[in-house]
């Protein structure tokens, strides 16, 4: 089957929807199928990586706005369809935003009658904040209006959680359209000790001190700032005569618009010595930082799955994370993380009770091992398989003409 995957976010860029539409083509050029990743074009970079066989990707014109220039956008469709994309002969298109490039994906499965699948990956709703001159509650609105058409022309929509699948209903998106499919998460790989001890020594992290961990976009809906005002809570209160070898360190994987906002928030409260900013990582260097943490600490309520959790989990990291959205569906409450209300007390106190107790810490890390909630990529490329088959089924039934035509296509009749 070849499968178009028409994404805004792909190598080189590393979030949650660049992870998952990864995972799902190297799921699908192993079980041998044709995956053809559609995204926009990255300047300077190179998609002949290892690992990719198998994979096409094809890059379109693109553009960067000022409050995200690290993460390029495809130019919106206009006019006819793309010879390239004409040419591709995908069976089923299947785009990951409905922006952008999922404008693009959208065209080309009408232009080819073929099956439109989507996923929802983004609570979009929630970052009303970057349009700032316009009122909260109309870009609320608008972006929910422009939701509910896009997914209302898609043949299924994939959520990844139960939340995202409420936020649709609520906005009018049918429930029958709906198919909950979470990102599969590969397990750990093995881990070298020297290379643990080498990404201590690269972030001048002393061999006694705890690490709290965090991955993911620097941005504003990230709730970086209650993560911040807690960790200054606790360095003032709790470890204010704790020896400096043996003093916690905060570690933010990655990078966003919202940086220098944290850069300056952490000079303010005079925590620079105890924070650590790591930039961005891609997937194999984030591996020993994963080994080497002693805490995920999660303070987003903004996701529909929140991936880095399942990942962290996968190195036997306890978590500690916000209510809200759809991350803790994937976590056992008080068996292998802790949930608690998105405000500084609470999360504080989360921090507090696995740090200071190293048995309830060391269970919650073997049962963070063992999570039978952790998604697999092999499940995931099934469930989604069986949904590419039944819309194409149905799809043929109650179009035979189109999808006749579509075969021929396909064929090059």
């Amino acid at each position: 089957m070849r499968v178009g995957l028409f994404t805004e976010s792909y190598d080189p860029v590393i979030n949650g929807v660049s992870t998952s539409v990864k995972t799902l083509a190297m799921e699908l050029a192993q079980a041998g199928h044709h995956p053809v990743v559609v995204a926009p074009r990255y300047p300077d970079f190179d998609d002949a990586a290892p690992g990719t066989d198998g994979i096409t990707v094809l890059r379109l014109p693109s553009w960067r706005t000022p409050f995200n220039p690290q993460n390029p956008f495809a130019y919106p469709p206009r006019g006819p369809v793309p010879s390239v994309l004409r040419e591709a002969r995908f069976d089923v298109v299947h785009t990951q935003q409905p922006f952008g490039m999922g404008r693009h994906g959208r065209a080309c499965a009408r232009r080819l009658a073929v099956p439109l699948i989507s996923t929802f990956h983004t609570l979009y709703t929630e970052y009303a904040h970057y349009f700032p001159l316009v009122p909260r509650s109309m870009v609320r609105w608008w972006l929910g209006d422009q939701l509910r058409h896009y997914y209302q022309t898609c043949d299924a929509v994939v959520i990844p959680s139960r939340a995202a699948g409420k936020l649709l209903g609520e906005i009018g998106v049918p429930a029958q359209r709906l198919k909950v499919v979470p990102t599969g998460v590969s397990s750990a790989p093995m881990i070298v000790p020297a290379a643990v001890e080498q990404a201590r020594r690269g972030y001048s992290l002393p061999p006694a001190a705890p690490v709290l961990l965090f991955v993911g976009r620097l941005a504003r809906e990230k709730n970086l700032d209650l993560l911040l005002g807690t960790f200054t809570q606790l360095c003032l209160e709790d470890w204010l005569a704790t020896p400096p070898e043996e003093h916690p360190i905060l570690l933010l994987v990655g990078s966003g618009p919202y940086l220098d906002a944290c850069r300056e928030r952490v000079r303010r409260d005079g925590i620079g010595p105890w924070v650590r900013f790591a930039g961005f990582l891609r997937r194999n260097e984030l591996a020993s930082v994963y080994a080497l943490s002693t805490l995920f600490v999660f303070p987003s309520s903004t996701e529909t799955q929140g991936v880095v959790l399942s990942e962290a989990q996968s190195f036997g990291l306890p978590c500690v994370l916000t209510e809200g959205g759809g991350a803790p569906e994937f976590v056992q409450a008080n068996v292998d993380a802790l949930v608690v209300p998105p405000v500084d007390t609470a999360f504080a106190e989360g921090i507090r009770c696995l740090l200071t107790d190293p048995i309830r810490r060391r269970a919650f890390a073997a049962a963070a091992l063992q999570s039978p909630l952790r998604p697999t990529p092999a499940i995931m490329v099934h469930r989604l398989l069986e949904l590419y088959r039944a819309t194409k089924e149905a799809r043929s039934a109650s179009h035979p003409l189109t999808d006749r035509a579509s075969r021929r296509s396909s064929s090059g009749d």
